[in-house]
C-alpha cells in the first residue's frame, strides 16, 4: 500500500477513536449519582440511604448499582438493583443495609458504583460509615445466695461477664469479702474479652472461724475496665451460715462495727530508778434481755502507794431510752466536772434528749478521804434534734462547788448550731453565771458568750471565732477575750490569705489579789505561689505582739505589776518539694524579723530556720533559732544571763515501718536539743507493736538526758503491755427475746403437731434473712431478737414446705411452731434441635440457662439448669407457669416455645415439656439456569 495511502488510514482510524472516547465520556458526565441523606444513628445496626441518580442525556439510560461494603453488612433492597431512567428524568433509590452485630467500631466504608447496561463503569461514590465505640459490659452473678452448713466449706462465687459492645475489652474482676480476722480480702481476676463473647469466672475462698460465725454477711463482686479501673457494674452475694443456733445482727452495722470491742490489758511502766507501776485495764460488754451492760476499767499499782488508783472505772446499764452510769464520770461542759458520781439521760421520741448527774470531785474512785471533801458538782443538759446535726439547740446548769476557794458557782446556758447550705454555718453559746464565796458577802455575776462561723462571700473563704467572759467567770476560760478572722482567696492558681487574731487573759479570783493579764495580737497576710513541677512556694508577712506582768520577777521587779511588751515583724519565705515515685519530701521554712524587746531600746534582730526531709520510712528534722519569739523565752534566757540571746538548736530523726505483713509496727527516733533554758538534751525512744487476732503485745521505751550548768540527770522508761482480744458483741439497747423453732411435718395438714407425726429434723428455716437448720429433735434457736415484727421466709426443700408469715414477737422467750406440708417436684430439661450443614456456628451449651416460675403475675423461684440441661424445684400445691429466659441462652440460639403452665399436686412428680432449642441457619443464595 503507498505511503500515502497508509498515512489516510491511520489519520482516520484516530479520529474514529477520539469520536467514541468523546461520547463515552459525553455520556459519564450526563449521567450522575450522589448519596443525598443517611437517616441511622452510629449505634444503629439499620443504616438507612436514599442514593439519587439523573439522567442529563436526550436518550433513555439503562443500569444497575453496585454495593461493596465491609464483611458482614448485607443490603436487603437488593445487591444490584436496577435503574430505567428517560431524559432529564431522576430517581430516587432506598438502601437498607443491616449491620452485624459484631460490627467493627470505627469508620466502615460503603463504595456504591453506578454502571450502564453493559457493566460499562459511569461512576461511583463512597460512603464513610462511622460506628461509634460501644464498651458495654454486663455482670451477673451465677448464684446471688449462698447457704453454708459447715465452718469448713469453703466460699465459691461464680460471675458472668458479657461484652455487649464493639471492641474487645480488658478488664478486672474484684471480689471483696469481708472477714473480721483478716480484714477486706480482695481477690482479683483479669481476661481479656472478645466482641459479643462471655466469660465465666470463679473466686474460691476459705472464710476464717470470725466469719463463720456470723449469721450472714455480704460480698461485693466490681468490674473494672483497664488501664484505668473504670468501673461498669457491681454486684452484692448474700451468704448466709446456717446452724441450729443463731444471734441475731442487725443489717444496718457492717461486719466490723462492734459496738463493744471486749478486751483486757496489762502492762508494767518502769520511770527514772524507782518508780514502777502495774496497771490493768479494759472494757467489754454484753447483752441483757432487756438492754446491754457496758463495763470498763483501769486501776494502777505503784511500789510508793499503798492504795491503788482507780480511774475511768465505771458500769452503764443502757435499756431502751434510758442510760445509767456509776462510777467515775467525765463530762467536759462549760464548767468541767470529773470524779466518782452517777449520770442519767433519757432520749424522748423527738429526738430530745435530758443529762442529769452528781459528781464528787474524787480522782480516785476508791478514795478514803471524806465523801465530798474535794468539792462536789451537779448538772442538767437538755438537747434537741440530736440526730440532726446540722440544725441543734442545748441548754444546760451547772453547779460546782470548791472546797479550795471556799466558793458555789452556777453556771445556766444555752448554745445552738445551725447550717444554712453547703457553704455557711454559725454556732452561738451564751453563759450566765452566779459565784458566791463563804468569806465574803457580795454576789459576782459572770457572763459569757461565744460564735464561730464558716461561709464564703463570692470568691473569698471566711471563717471567724469570738469568745468573751468576764472577770469572775467560773467556766473554762475565766476573764478571757479571744477573737479571730481567717480571709482567703485564690486567683489565676494564686492563694491569697489573711488572718488576725487578738487574745486578752485577765482573770479575778477570790482569794488571789495580785492582777494578773497578758494581751497578744498576732496579724498574718501572704500568698502561695502555683505549683512548679514538683515545687511550691509561699511567702508571709508577720506580725506580733506580746504584753504581760507575768514575767516581773524574772526580769527583777518581782513586786511590780509593770506590763512587759515584745513586738516583731517577721518575713517568712517558705519552700517545698516532693516526688511521689520514690516517695520523697523536702521543705525549707526561712524567717527574718525585727524584735523590739522590754529592756532593749534598739530593734534586734531574730531568725528561724527549719527544714524537713522524708525519705520513705525515715524522717529528719532540724530547727534553728536565734532571738526570743515569745516573752517567755526573753525571760527565762534573761534570768540566766542579761546579755545572752535566746539561741536554739533541735535535730531530730524517725523511723517508722511494719513488717511480717502489718503485724509488726516498729517506731523509733533520736533527738538533740541544744538552748539556753534546758540545756544539752539529748533524746531516744524506741516502741514495738506485735497485732494479732487474739492478742497484741508491745513494748515502749524512751531516755531522755538534760544538763543545765550543775545540774544533770537521765531518765529511762520502759513499758511492757499485753492486750487480750476477748469475743466481741453487737449491743443493743432493746428488749431482746429468744426465738424457739419447731418444725414438724404435718401429714394431715391440721397445722397442729399430732401423735405419730414426727419432727422436722435438718430442716432450714428462714426468719427475715437469718437461716436457722433444725436438729434432730426439729429445733432451732434464735437469740437476742429485738422485739418486734419478723417475717418467716419460705424456704422449700425435702419435699416438704411451711407458709410464710408475719410474726410479732413481744415475750421474752417466744415460741415458733412450724408445721411443714408436702410439696411437688417440678421437673425439666433443655434440648437442642439444629441442622448441621446450615447452622451458624454457636456454642453448644445447656447449662446456666435461667427460668422464672411464675404463680399468677408473682415470680415465686428462679432456677438455672445444670450442665446437662436439667432443672428442678420443688413447689407447693398449686397452678403455675414456667418461662425460660432466652437471654441466657447462647448466641444464635433461640427458643419457639418459651412457657409452659403446670398443676403441682402434693408428693408427684411433674415432668415439663423439653424446651427445645433451636440454631439460626446460614444465608443460602439459589440461582436457577433455563433454556
Amino acid at each position: 500500500m503507498p505511503f500515502q495511502s497508509r498515512r489516510f488510514l491511520f489519520t482516520l482510524f484516530i479520529v474514529l477513536f477520539s469520536c467514541i472516547y468523546i461520547n463515552a465520556q459525553k455520556t459519564e458526565s450526563n449521567v450522575t449519582m450522589e448519596i443525598e441523606q443517611e437517616n441511622s444513628t452510629s449505634y444503629s445496626r439499620i443504616l438507612n440511604m436514599v442514593v439519587s441518580v439523573q439522567n442529563l442525556n436526550s436518550t433513555n439510560f439503562s443500569g444497575k448499582i453496585q454495593f461493596t461494603y465491609p464483611k458482614g453488612f448485607k443490603v436487603i433492597t437488593g445487591d444490584e438493583p436496577l435503574i430505567e431512567l428517560k431524559p432529564n428524568e431522576k430517581k430516587y433509590l432506598p438502601v437498607r443495609i443491616i449491620l452485624p452485630s459484631d460490627a467493627k467500631a470505627g469508620s466502615s466504608p460503603i463504595k456504591v458504583r453506578l454502571l450502564d447496561q453493559f457493566g460499562n463503569f459511569i461512576t461511583e461514590r463512597i460512603k464513610e460509615h462511622i460506628i461509634e465505640i460501644n464498651n458495654d459490659l454486663n455482670l451477673s452473678l451465677l448464684t446471688t445466695s449462698i447457704y453454708r452448713s459447715s465452718s469448713q466449706e469453703p466460699l465459691s462465687i461464680k460471675v458472668r461477664v458479657g461484652n455487649t459492645g464493639n471492641i474487645s475489652q480488658d478488664i478486672t474482676l474484684v471480689c471483696k469479702i469481708p472477714d473480721p480476722e483478716n480484714g477486706n480480702q480482695f481477690l482479683e481476676q483479669q481476661a481479656l474479652i472478645n466482641v459479643k463473647k462471655d466469660s465465666t469466672f470463679v473466686f474460691t475462698y476459705q472464710p476464717s472461724k470470725s466469719l463463720s460465725r456470723l449469721s450472714s454477711f455480704t460480698i461485693n463482686v466490681s468490674g473494672f475496665r483497664n488501664p484505668d479501673k473504670e468501673i461498669f457494674n457491681t454486684s452484692t452475694i448474700f451468704v448466709q451460715n446456717i446452724s441450729s443456733v443463731q444471734k441475731y445482727q442487725d443489717s444496718q452495722f457492717s461486719n466490723f462495727t462492734e459496738d463493744s470491742k471486749n478486751q483486757i490489758t496489762t502492762l508494767y511502766r518502769r520511770i527514772g530508778d524507782n518508780a514502777d507501776m502495774y496497771q490493768l485495764l479494759g472494757s467489754g460488754g454484753f447483752n441483757l434481755p432487756s438492754g446491754f451492760l457496758y463495763m470498763r476499767g483501769n486501776v494502777a499499782f505503784f511500789n510508793n502507794q499503798q492504795q491503788p488508783l482507780v480511774t475511768n472505772t465505771n458500769i452503764t446499764l443502757e435499756q431502751g431510752k434510758n442510760q445509767y452510769t456509776i462510777g467515775n464520770i467525765n463530762k467536759f461542759l462549760e464548767m468541767p466536772l470529773a470524779g466518782r458520781g452517777v449520770e442519767y439521760s433519757h432520749t424522748f421520741k423527738k429526738n430530745t434528749k435530758l443529762e442529769v448527774g452528781f459528781i464528787d470531785q474524787n480522782f480516785n474512785l476508791i478514795e478514803r478521804n471524806t465523801f465530798l471533801k474535794n468539792g462536789y458538782g451537779f448538772f442538767t443538759k437538755g438537747t434537741m434534734n440530736i440526730n440532726n446535726s446540722s440544725k441543734t439547740v442545748s441548754a444546760g446548769y451547772n453547779y460546782r462547788y470548791d472546797p479550795y476557794e471556799k466558793s458555789s458557782h452556777h453556771i445556766l446556758g444555752t448554745e445552738t448550731h445551725y447550717t444554712f447550705d453547703k457553704i455557711w454555718m454559725v454556732n452561738a453559746k451564751v453563759n450566765a453565771g452566779l459565784s458566791s464565796n463563804e468569806t465574803q458577802d457580795a454576789l459576782k455575776p459572770s457572763f459569757s458568750a461565744e460564735s464561730n462561723y464558716i461561709g464564703a462571700f463570692k470568691d473569698y473563704n471566711l471563717n471567724g471565732n469570738y469568745f468573751f467572759s468576764s472577770g469572775y467567770y467560773p467556766g473554762n476560760r475565766r476573764g478571757s477575750v479571744q477573737l479571730q478572722q481567717n480571709i482567703s482567696k485564690s486567683y489565676k492558681n494564686y492563694n491569697y490569705f489573711g488572718n488576725i487574731t487578738y487574745s486578752n487573759f485577765s482573770p479575778k479570783y477570790y482569794f488571789f489579789n495580785r492582777p494578773q493579764a497578758s494581751e497578744n495580737i498576732r496579724i498574718e497576710m501572704g500568698t502561695k505561689l502555683p505549683n512548679s513541677k514538683n515545687f511550691s512556694f509561699g511567702l508571709f508577712y508577720q506580725f506580733q505582739n506580746e504584753k504581760s506582768n507575768n514575767y516581773n520577777n524574772f526580769l527583777g521587779n518581782l513586786n511590780t505589776n509593770e506590763f512587759r511588751e515584745l513586738t516583731t515583724h517577721r518575713l517568712v519565705e517558705q519552700i517545698s518539694w516532693s516526688h511521689a515515685r520514690t516517695k520523697q519530701y523536702a521543705s525549707l521554712t526561712f524567717d527574718t524579723g525585727l524584735a523590739k524587746y522590754p529592756l532593749n531600746d534598739d530593734l534586734k534582730f531574730q531568725m528561724k530556720l527549719n527544714g524537713n526531709y522524708a525519705f520513705k520510712k525515715f524522717n529528719i528534722n532540724t530547727v534553728y533559732q536565734s532571738g526570743s519569739y515569745y516573752l517567755s523565752e526573753y525571760a527565762l534566757s534573761h534570768l540566766t544571763s542579761d546579755n545572752t540571746d535566746y539561741k536554739k538548736l533541735s535535730v531530730s530523726l524517725f523511723y517508722n515501718s511494719n513488717f511480717i505483713k502489718d503485724k509488726v509496727n516498729v517506731s523509733t527516733g533520736l533527738s538533740y536539743v541544744d538552748d539556753i533554758i534546758y540545756g544539752k538534751s539529748p533524746s531516744a525512744f524506741l516502741n514495738t507493736r506485735y497485732t494479732g487476732k487474739n492478742f497484741s503485745a508491745f513494748l515502749n521505751s524512751s531516755w531522755y538526758n538534760y544538763s543545765v550548768g550543775d545540774l544533770a540527770n537521765n531518765i529511762l522508761t520502759l513499758e511492757l503491755g499485753l492486750t487480750l482480744n476477748l469475743k466481741s458483741a453487737v449491743l443493743s439497747p432493746d428488749k431482746k427475746a429468744k426465738i424457739q423453732v419447731f418444725t414438724f411435718y404435718d401429714e394431715n395438714n391440721n397445722n397442729i403437731f399430732d401423735t405419730g407425726e414426727k419432727p422436722g429434723n435438718d430442716y432450714i428455716v428462714n426468719i427475715n434473712n437469718t437461716a436457722l437448720k433444725t436438729t434432730t429433735d426439729g429445733i432451732a434457736m434464735y437469740k437476742n431478737v429485738p422485739f418486734g415484727k419478723y417475717k418467716l421466709k419460705q424456704h422449700i426443700q425435702q419435699g416438704w414446705y411451711y407458709d410464710e408469715y408475719d410474726f410479732n414477737v413481744d415475750s421474752y422467750t417466744y415460741l415458733l411452731n412450724i408445721p411443714l406440708h408436702q410439696n411437688g417436684t417440678l421437673l425439666g430439661n433443655i434440648s437442642f434441635d439444629y441442622n448441621t450443614k446450615t447452622a451458624v456456628e454457636f456454642e453448644h451449651r445447656a447449662s446456666s440457662v435461667a427460668f422464672k416460675i411464675l404463680k399468677g403475675n408473682e415470680i415465686v423461684q428462679k432456677l438455672e439448669s445444670d450442665d446437662q440441661g436439667k432443672i428442678t424445684s420443688f413447689l407447693p400445691t398449686g397452678s403455675y407457669t414456667i418461662f425460660i429466659d432466652t437471654s441466657t441462652l447462647p448466641p444464635n440460639t433461640y427458643c419457639e416455645t418459651q412457657s409452659f403452665d403446670i398443676n403441682i399436686k402434693a408428693g408427684e412428680m411433674v415432668t415439663v415439656p423439653d424446651f427445645i432449642i433451636k440454631v439460626r441457619e446460614k444465608k443460602v443464595n439459589k440461582k436457577t439456569f433455563s433454556n
